[in-house]
């Protein structure tokens, strides 16, 4: 009997995955199930094409050498679509599914690889712009899993497969491209070990932004008392909002204090700032503990 597990989706902003090794019969982990380590480089292709302009590019997939005797993996190459949530969360879909797919400009070769561990192996991808396409990003994924393997062979044996899938995230970017990023509104929320705050950011632009954030908390005198920096890894899409979570670990003591956020866009314009008010309230007082019962004479 064979047991199958099949791992989620390792996405382009998580490229590295290790490789489960398959069980033999006696539960013992094998030693030549595969190669190490495989990651796709680059995991991110930014391809600015005009109307009618073609490119090719090449995506390498690269294998760790692996434990010793370890043997060539298929691999299968493919297309999809993919999106971003209002979290920031990546979903991805079928082909040539999405409004602003560019799976069909696409063409990859090969389409399956073996792999051999301590290697490098390439996958050329050409993009071919139509010469209609109207101004804007539109996006694809270059998919890389394992071939499915032969189970009606190996029917009487006891196995533990692991499934895989990596990612490299595409963007076709057709000029002109505009951005215009603002701040839409700001909550903040107040727990009993941190504060969490929820900014929503919108790009009006037909390009994605990926912004810097900073976060202040000041007492009611002015004062700084924490301060945080959020990095611009998680872009914001083309005419889409994002709400990301950002959350101040230590509360100060309870009063009057202010949230003081700041978000630079980087499209040109002016670092936008938000300000909130917010009250640390003071801790519920405890509740005395009960007195011990006293035992009744005999």
């Amino acid at each position: 009997m064979i047991r199958t597990l099949r791992y989620a989706l390792i996405s382009a902003f998580l490229p590295w995955l290790a490789l489960g090794q398959a069980l033999g019969d006696g539960g013992t982990p094998g030693q030549s199930a595969g190669p190490g380590d495989l990651a796709l480089a680059p995991s991110r292709l930014e391809l600015p094409l005009k109307p009618g302009e073609s490119k090719t590019v090449v995506v390498n997939v690269i294998s760790s050498p692996g434990a010793p005797g370890a043997k060539p993996m298929r691999l299968l190459a493919s297309l999809g679509d993919w999106a971003m949530t209002r979290n920031g969360q990546v979903t991805f879909s079928k082909p040539a599914t999405l409004p602003r797919s560019a799976t069909d400009w696409l063409i990859y070769s090969p389409v399956e690889l073996l792999v051999t561990p301590g290697e490098t192996h390439s996958i050329r991808v050409t993009v071919d712009v139509p010469e209609d396409a109207t101004p804007g990003d539109y996006t694809s994924v270059l998919f890389v899993e394992e071939r499915p393997p032969d189970l009606k062979q190996q029917a009487t044996s006891k196995q533990i497969m692991f499934h895989f899938r990596l990612a490299a995230i595409i963007y076709v970017m057709v000029p002109p491209l505009t951005t215009k990023g603002s701040l839409t509104a700001l909550d903040a929320q107040i727990a009993p070990t941190q504060i969490t705050v929820q900014p929503v950011l919108r790009n009006e632009g037909n390009t994605r932004v990926r912004p810097t954030q900073s976060l202040d908390l000041l007492d009611a005198q002015g004062t700084v008392i924490h301060s945080a920096t959020i990095g611009s890894n998680t872009p914001i899409l083309a005419n889409s909002e994002l709400q990301p979570t950002l959350t101040l670990e230590k509360l100060p003591p309870p009063g009057e204090y202010s949230l003081r956020y700041r978000v630079d866009f980087h499209d040109g314009s002016k670092v936008i700032e938000g300000r909130k008010a917010i009250t640390i309230p003071a801790p519920a007082p405890q509740k005395p503990a009960p007195a011990p019962k006293k035992k009744r004479g005999r």
